[in-house]
């Protein structure tokens, strides 16, 4: 008990799981991790101290599977939990939907830092999309303005990094 009184005094937010879209899930779980981490608290007692911070359709959720006598209680490690907790709130049709949404992803009117902030915020939640650094690239590349992707394609860059910082000094006009 002294393990999570000295937790909550650190304020950690509550989920509800009402009105949920993936990324709260996600920023209630960088939440939790950030307070695991600065806590320096156990693995084995990551799940027991995020179920505390569960309420309403999410505490509901988690009463299921801790009830359902086929679950394993034990066996359920964070990283197990996570997976779980996301499989709930973040399902593959949306998933899907999201992974159609970076491919068709385009920098239209927006600056390039703009841009590239839209596509990693996008494909934070695909990572699967890409298969490597150079496929991450083309993907980016092909959303860019065709006025500045004409400039950029013909150099022939790798690496995602390295298509970024030539794509912002074209749009800098330093070419």
């Amino acid at each position: 008990m002294d393990r999570l009184n000295e937790f909550k005094r650190c304020n950690p937010q509550i989920f509800e799981g009402k009105k949920v879209d993936h990324w709260i899930v996600e920023k209630w779980l960088m939440h939790m991790e950030k307070l695991f981490h600065d806590t320096f608290m156990k693995e084995r007692d990551r799940v027991w101290l995020a179920t505390h911070h569960l309420d309403g359709k999410a505490y509901r959720w988690w009463l299921d599977i801790r009830d359902n006598p086929n679950t394993d209680l034990s066996a359920i490690s964070w990283k197990r939990f996570k997976e779980l907790l996301m499989a709930k709130y973040f399902p593959e049709s949306v998933k899907r939907k999201m992974e159609q949404d970076l491919h068709g992803l385009r920098q239209e009117d927006r600056t390039v830092a703009e841009y590239e902030r839209e596509f990693s915020r996008h494909l934070h939640c695909v990572p699967f999309v890409v298969r490597d650094d150079e496929d991450k690239a083309r993907i980016f590349e092909r959303g860019l303005r065709p006025s500045i992707f004409r400039l950029v394609q013909s150099s022939n860059l790798h690496t995602y990094r390295d298509v970024v910082n030539r794509v912002l000094i074209v749009e800098s006009g330093a070419v």
